[in-house]
């Protein structure tokens, strides 16, 4: 990708983030990015156009800096990851402030993210299961099985709408740092004493 293409779409991003996409013109990406529509339009004729290269790119880069790191995976680093993850969404915020409307907007994104979803669900079963193996968690109750699984889809929500709450709530200082200490207390009753002590070193650290 040339230095043009890749100013286009960071600026597409910034401007995405502030304003959201609905509200943000072609032009206003060029006039921001100093260059004349005529010289944007010859690298994105369309609004779709572009989109479909900045998803590309928020799509790429999550495989590359959060789900495709599978030696953090195996080793269990499950906050390592979340860290990156959440510095993630606080690059492509735009798309976690407004993902419904987004996927009714551009249907075919649907796929995608529903592929994006189960893969975040096993990657999250399977640090839970490392964490268990680890000493870190707690294993599921017998008396009630199926717990773990629930817990799974409840991260998954607490991590993919976290940067909505805080907008919500206009919380905007260190949202990666309270993201993860939020995520603490909702492990907590899962947690042994290592587990514990592991998490308070990981937050201390940030």
């Amino acid at each position: 990708m040339n230095k043009t293409k890749k100013k286009i779409l960071n600026t597409a991003v910034i401007l995405y983030n502030e304003s959201g996409i609905a509200n943000v013109r072609n032009q206003d990406i060029a006039e921001r990015a100093g260059m004349s529509l005529s010289n944007f339009n010859y690298h994105f004729g369309a609004k779709k156009d572009l989109i479909v290269a900045v998803f590309d790119l928020m799509f790429e880069t999550l495989q590359k800096n959060v789900y495709g790191n599978s030696i953090l995976v195996k080793e269990g680093q499950g906050l390592t990851i979340t860290k990156s993850y959440f510095e993630f969404q606080e690059r492509f915020c735009f798309f976690y402030l407004d993902t419904p409307n987004i996927l009714k907007m551009f249907p075919d994104l649907n796929e995608k993210v529903q592929k994006q979803i189960e893969e975040s669900y096993q990657i999250i079963k399977n640090l839970n299961y490392l964490a268990i193996g680890m000493g870190m968690m707690k294993p599921e109750p017998e008396d009630n099985p199926g717990s773990y699984d629930q817990l799974m889809r409840h991260i998954w929500i607490h991590n993919h709408f976290w940067f909505a709450n805080s907008r919500i709530i206009n919380s905007e200082d260190n949202l990666v740092k309270k993201g993860i200490e939020s995520l603490f207390n909702l492990c907590y009753p899962y947690l042994t004493k290592k587990g514990l002590l592991s998490y308070k070193q990981f937050i201390k650290s940030l």
